[in-house]
């Protein structure tokens, strides 16, 4: 049995060496702040849309997304299809450029989601919606045109305000993530499946981060790429991740503070961060934009940024009070891992790794795992033997090992599943 395994190992690794990704896809997920809404602070005077339209076509410009996931799109003026429009034809479609579509406008608060792909690569083949009591979450359905493979992507603006002005607040995004979960268990899956947006979170023991990371059923879990979980509010050792706010001082339409809170994420399928279903997440492309890791309680521009030029350092400055967040993702690749058979086994690894590797399994029954860790050309490199009881998190010192691809193979009782992993610095 472990002959006829190193075999197919063998087999898949000269394989997926001689396939190489057939596309790459880019998402960011940004709150524009107010874009087309007015109120008592944000007025047409400091924050017009006409402006604002010009500092996000600096920014798309300078990352070239394909996926732009957006947040707080209002309809001051005539209405939300109007706004997106707006977006799409001063923006987007701008300096000879013509590649941007639209999902339809939905929804009937002043502050709602939008989505833009680039249908040069992408076909929007459904888009659905989860009503909340606070807002709707917005989920669309997206097909690759090169590889045919399928991302489904849910944008969610979850209910502001923190425990100490707001106690209700934590419950109620809680709530939010709750009815959106509940969802996808009616789907059965959320295969090849991210969730972005700014959920308004201040620490990962809230009720909505932990519904998304640490579900009841835990084949639909997300996962975060950059395994940055902790108290995020006003804490320097997440300055890295940090994306609200933009601004040091109070500028009327702007939140000020300066850079302390992680509020906006892109989160991600097992299936992705595994790389099971055709659509792997690229090591390392995680990034909040324009944020270089020294900017705690201080604004983005000030002192000089030197991340990116300095027109775009200004525009995100203008654009927004949140940094938009970036992530790239391989379609067409061939992945290593197989589903498992057994409902009541769930092994995932989290992907990429640097110094340590990370392993959640949960099974339902208490079991002897067996973890194997492979090179790419199928050398056994390490070999360990766990008693799990029922759901917990395996570490193991990888740091000796040169970076490169390698296959983590998972053994229990029948069961067997691969991962592929990436190991980078």
């Amino acid at each position: 049995m472990r002959i006829r395994f190193e075999i197919l190992l063998l087999a898949l690794v000269a394989f997926s060496l001689s396939v190489f990704s057939q596309g790459r896809i880019k998402v960011m997920s940004y709150n524009l702040l107010n874009f087309n809404n007015l109120t008592s602070y944000c007025t047409a005077e400091n924050n017009s849309y006409q402006t604002k339209a010009g500092y996000l076509a600096t920014i798309v410009a300078n990352q070239q997304p394909d996926i732009l996931c957006c947040c707080e799109v209002g309809k001051s003026h005539q209405s939300l299809a109007y706004t997106i429009s707006y977006i799409l034809g001063n923006s987007l479609n701008v300096n000879g450029v013509n590649r941007w579509a639209s999902a339809s406008a939905s929804g009937n608060e002043y502050l709602n989601n939008a989505l833009f792909y680039d249908k040069k690569k992408l076909i929007l083949v459904a888009q659905t919606k989860v009503n909340t009591d606070i807002r709707e979450i917005n989920i669309y359905k997206l097909k690759h045109i090169s590889t045919g493979d399928t991302l489904k992507v849910a944008i969610a603006h979850l209910k502001a305000g923190d425990e100490y002005h707001c106690s209700e607040c934590p419950a109620q995004r809680g709530t939010e993530i709750q009815d959106f979960m509940n969802y996808l268990v009616t789907q059965g899956n959320n295969d090849n499946f991210i969730v972005c947006g700014d959920f308004n979170v201040y620490k990962a023991s809230e009720p909505a981060f932990q519904n998304l990371v640490n579900p009841s059923y835990m084949p639909i879990a997300f996962y975060d790429p950059v395994n940055q979980m902790g108290n995020w509010n006003g804490n320097e050792n997440f300055s890295e991740y940090h994306t609200q706010s933009t601004h040091s001082g109070n500028t009327n339409c702007f939140s000020g503070g300066g850079m302390d809170d992680r509020f906006d994420f892109i989160l991600m399928s097992g299936s992705i961060i595994n790389g099971t279903k055709g659509i792997t997440y690229h090591p390392n492309s995680y990034w909040a934009v324009g944020q270089d890791g020294n900017r705690f309680n201080g604004a983005i521009n000030s002192p000089q940024n030197n991340t990116l030029p300095s027109n775009v350092i200004d525009a995100l400055y203008n654009m927004s009070d949140h940094l938009p967040v970036v992530a790239e993702f391989d379609f067409g690749d061939v992945g290593f891992a197989s589903e498992s058979t057994d409902a009541g086994f769930l092994s995932i690894v989290q992907n990429p790794v640097s110094d340590v590797l990370t392993m959640r399994i949960r099974t339902e029954k208490p079991r002897e795992v067996s973890v194997d860790i492979y090179s790419s050309l199928g050398v056994l490199l390490r070999h360990y033997q766990e008693n799990v009881l029922a759901d917990e998190v395996l570490e193991y010192d990888v740091a000796d090992l040169p970076n490169g691809a390698y296959i983590v193979n998972v053994r229990s009782e029948g069961v067997s599943v691969s991962h592929r992993v990436i190991k980078a610095e």
